[in-house]
């Protein structure tokens, strides 16, 4: 979960305004172990992660964690991080090109109200490729919140 000496249960807490100690509070954990989850020193548990979700108001934290840790985040669409400007403005740009695709085929699909046998496997590819545009848009925030926290607080 370490990017350039970043931790992403750190971003979030740190975009969520909140220290170490009161994120602790919230979390029902002790103030060390949120430091050993910050510096990689030991596995979040899935309801720790479920409640650092809620409580810094960051769902990108459980899809990491699922990916990373859960055999079910094999379901999960394939999502590429971006590591530059450039690399967040592409990842924007495709998700508008692939976006508009994606809609008017299911609009088609749907008009008769239906979706028969022999659309079913268009739909699916459809659907699939709406996934695609959101993990490059989730991709896109969190690529944003993480510049935002680095202009703010240098690494250590």
């Amino acid at each position: 979960m370490s990017n350039n000496c970043e931790n992403l249960y750190k971003v979030c807490r740190v975009s969520a305004g909140l220290t170490q100690e009161q994120a602790a509070e919230l979390l029902a954990i002790a103030p060390q172990t949120l430091s050993d989850y910050e510096r990689d020193q030991a596995r979040v548990p899935d309801d720790t992660v479920a409640k650092m979700a809620e409580t810094y108001n960051a769902p990108l934290i459980a899809y990491y964690y699922l990916r990373r840790f859960s055999p079910l985040g094999k379901y999960l669409p394939d999502l590429q991080e971006p590591q530059t400007h450039g690399d967040m403005a592409f990842q924007a740009i495709i998700a508008r090109d692939e976006l508009g695709p994606a809609v008017d085929c299911i609009k088609r699909l749907v008009a008769d109200g239906a979706i028969d046998s022999d659309e079913q496997r268009q739909f699916s590819e459809c659907i699939t490729a709406l996934w695609r545009v959101y993990g490059k848009i989730l991709l896109v925030v969190a690529y944003v919140e993480r510049i935002g926290e680095k202009s703010k607080e240098p690494c250590k």
